[in-house]
């Protein structure tokens, strides 16, 4: 089902077809990554390619929950701080104001393979889109995969129109030249998608000035040409994986994008547990001569209880039951058939580069201590590896923030010092950390409030005031499990 829908790449036209026709441009992404890509948004709004059908295939909707969890993990204890001047308290404080929906962002970036951060200026702040990787088209890139320029594709609907908005970005030497393009479709037929809308079946159609939509007016309708640009303006970052659907692609491959056909598998399984319980749900098997009947010859049934009854037109003394009624009730095989879904769960998850137990049943983990802990070792090294990403896209954000803050005259010249944490509750095992630290406690090596203050996130003198009077030391309440509940629960 899955090669099968790559393949039919080949045989339909994209919105990467469109683009470059209406813009006689080339866009670096194969037909076979942007239909991937197509397939990955599908999966992670639960609207895979093998839903339904004869099968009648119920999908779990299992993408959405690992891209989910990835997020989680990434953003487990993040936290972001840019100072050293007037200009990095600027640029901190436009930072928080964008990433107050960071979670939801990281999640897409996870589902997708990557995500843009495009920083623009509206008024005295500057603002943040975070651009999904289907509305995003690579048109160069360097020979390390870094991506150079790009296509930002933004849509409206306004009245009985779909607006296409095209915002071109290219950099060539330290020339950094944005243009935008505005396009008007034919009537909406408002049960088709955006998407399908700007795709080569429904084509842009109209070339209309930027001031036709509200929020575009403002925006230049010739090419606008920045000097002394070393880097772009946008910052692309992908999952840290190699991309196996194109080796040659410059773009990020989802954190589920090795797991697809087990994905599948996993979602026809638990159909069959599902008609498993239909199939073997208990009735009574009768002959539709001992019910009543309407004017139409139609069975009535005991109201309230339709579905125990099943009735059936046959001759009682020919079927030699000698009865009028006969119990059906099955015996279930679920025990067999959930296992081999928790089988599928654990392949999705070493797949996926998650531990054991993160969506399969912790209690039917058959491993040995070694292969459990190298299963939460390949987690925390997938996880680190994301938050590496991030960490250097936002160097690159700031970067053109400050090249904004510069053009525009938001804030004085100065510094911008990053400082990222990202905690070590993922990069560690956490329970192992809790015992080692504890030791050093009781051995005298370590201060309590030192403790206190790693176990609920606090400062060292909001620890103080946690330790008991009498210098009792206690680990605290809940264990390692409870750690960041601050203040504790009493």
């Amino acid at each position: 089902m899955v090669i099968d829908f790559l393949r039919s790449a080949w045989n339909k036209l994209t919105p990467k077809n469109n683009i470059e026709k209406q813009l006689h441009v080339s866009i670096a992404t194969s037909v076979v990554m942007e239909r991937a890509i197509e397939l990955w948004s599908q999966m992670y709004c639960n609207n895979p390619p093998w839903r339904g059908g004869k099968a009648d295939v119920i999908p779990l909707n299992l993408p959405a929950a690992i891209a989910e969890e990835m997020a989680r993990l990434i953003l487990t204890e993040f936290s972001i701080e840019v100072s050293g001047s007037a200009r990095g308290d600027y640029i901190n404080q436009q930072i928080k104001d964008n990433f107050t929906s960071l979670s939801d962002h990281v999640e897409l970036y996870c589902a997708k393979g990557g995500i843009c951060l495009k920083p623009y200026v509206s008024g005295q702040t500057i603002n943040i889109d975070f651009t999904q990787a289907d509305r995003f088209f690579p048109t160069a890139y360097t020979s390390s995969k870094e991506i150079t320029g790009g296509i930002f594709v933004d849509t409206k609907r306004q009245g009985d129109y779909l607006y296409t908005r095209l915002e071109c970005h290219s950099l060539v030497g330290t020339d950094y030249t944005i243009t935008n393009h505005a396009f008007r479709s034919e009537k909406l037929n408002y049960q088709i998608s955006d998407d399908d809308y700007i795709s080569a079946q429904h084509p842009f159609m109209t070339v209309v000035p930027l001031s036709e939509v509200e929020d575009w007016a403002g925006l230049s309708e010739e090419p606008v040409t920045i000097q002394n640009v070393d880097h772009p303006l946008f910052v692309y970052i992908k999952v840290p994986r190699a991309n196996n659907i194109d080796t040659y692609s410059p773009l990020g491959a989802s954190v589920f994008s090795r797991a697809i056909e087990v994905i599948e598998q996993a979602d026809r399984q638990f159909s069959r547990i599902l008609w498993e319980y239909f199939a073997t749900e208990a009735a009574v098997h009768a002959s539709e001569d001992i019910f009543e009947t309407d004017k139409k010859g139609n069975v009535i049934l005991p109201e309230g209880k339709e579905r125990l009854y099943r009735t059936f037109d046959f001759d009682i003394k020919e079927a030699g039951t000698g009865s009028y009624m006969k119990e059906y009730a099955p015996t279930i095989r679920d025990n067999s058939l959930f296992s081999g879904l928790n089988k599928y769960f654990q392949r999705i998850e070493f797949l996926c580069g998650l531990s054991y137990g993160t969506i399969s049943d912790p209690q039917q983990i058959e491993k040995t201590a070694e292969e459990i802990r190298t299963s939460k070792q390949r987690s925390f090294t997938v996880v680190s590896r994301m938050q590496s990403a991030w960490d250097s896209g936002f160097d690159r954000l700031i970067y053109a923030m400050d090249v904004l803050c510069t053009l525009y005259g938001l804030a004085p010249a100065g510094k911008s010092e990053k400082a990222v944490t990202w905690g070590d509750g993922v990069l560690e095992d956490t329970n192992l950390e809790y015992q080692r630290r504890w030791s050093m406690v009781m051995a005298g090596k370590y201060k309590i409030e030192k403790f206190y203050a790693w176990y609920f996130g606090c400062t060292e003198d909001e620890a103080l005031d946690l330790i008991p009077d009498n210098g009792e030391l206690i680990p605290p309440k809940g264990g390692p499990g409870n750690r960041g509940n601050y203040p504790p629960e009493e």
